[in-house]
């Protein structure tokens, strides 16, 4: 059986536990071929999975309360983060002192730029700071966040310490990190795996054998991570350096497994963004997720 599943975005090494898989045969010995898709939209894969076009999407948890999305299923978690703001430290001064900075976002616009303004909120009240959120200008930029720092950012929004954070690190940026978590906020810097309802129901067994398989690979690549590398340089057909290498070790440790269909890993997530009126699903709407 040919299926397809979606990734958020570009190929990465947060991807490896679907990479092993298919690397390693797992998929073809049960009976099922596995290709990834890279969609040209940061949701295009969540909206053909819904529509029955694919079998499989992963996304951001965040995802799943920005929209409400009938028919949509959560399947569970196979890699977690940190994330958040990779604000240059000059402009975390001007900031405080209550000058504008301007962040690049790869989706700027509703949901995600209002979580990206509480969190600077949070951090400037922690510093002790007043805050205006007109003090903050987000535009849409892509995922090339050190590009964009580069090209005269002063942050980039929707970053991860296992990417972004470590070739800041490497590169010698000046920058602060400020993850969701160090201002009080869940973290929903993770990849959640999706299907239909359709789907599920049609093909239960496939689903499982699915979920399993990226389990799996998971478990490998955080136990082995010498292998991850190989099946990361195989699979995307790139030569190793020590950008790469860098980011490989610091994701293995960050991947999930088993996989596990678990409403309450992101309930508090949903929570606190509903309290916050940041939530565009209410209750019904998450619990339908894993129902």
């Amino acid at each position: 059986m040919k299926l397809q599943l979606s990734l958020e975005w570009f190929l990465n090494p947060d991807h490896l536990p679907l990479i092993a898989g298919i690397e390693l045969g797992w998929y073809r010995e049960a009976g099922l071929e596995l290709e990834l898709l890279v969609p040209d939209d940061h949701y295009d894969g969540l909206a053909t999975t819904v529509s029955g076009d694919i079998a499989f999407a992963c996304n951001e948890p965040l995802h799943m309360i920005d929209a409400d999305r009938p028919g949509l299923k959560a399947l569970g978690c196979f890699f977690e983060t940190d994330g958040g703001i990779l604000l240059q430290r000059a402009a975390g001064a001007r900031l405080l002192a209550g000058g504008t900075v301007r962040l690049a976002s790869p989706v700027a616009g509703g949901v995600t730029d209002a979580i990206a303004v509480e969190i600077l909120s949070r951090w400037c009240r922690q510093q002790g700071a007043a805050f205006d959120p007109a003090q903050v200008v987000i535009e849409s930029a892509g995922f090339e966040h050190l590009a964009n720092l580069r090209a005269g950012f002063d942050g980039a929004w929707l970053c991860f310490a296992n990417f972004e954070g470590v070739e800041a690190r490497l590169a010698g940026m000046d920058a602060h990190f400020i993850a969701t978590q160090d201002v009080g906020l869940h973290n929903f810097s993770a990849l959640e795996l999706f299907t239909s309802q359709v789907f599920l129901d049609r093909h239960r067994d496939v689903v499982d054998t699915v979920v399993r398989l990226i389990g799996q690979g998971a478990q490998l690549c955080r136990d082995d991570p010498a292998q991850a590398a190989k099946l990361w340089y195989g699979y995307s057909n790139t030569q190793p350096d020590a950008l790469m290498d860098a980011i490989l070790a610091d994701t293995c440790p960050r991947l999930v497994g088993p996989v596990q269909r678990d409403a309450e890993r992101w309930r508090g997530m949903w929570a606190q963004f509903d309290a916050l009126g940041l939530s565009q699903v209410d209750r019904a709407g998450y619990d339908a997720l894993y129902a």
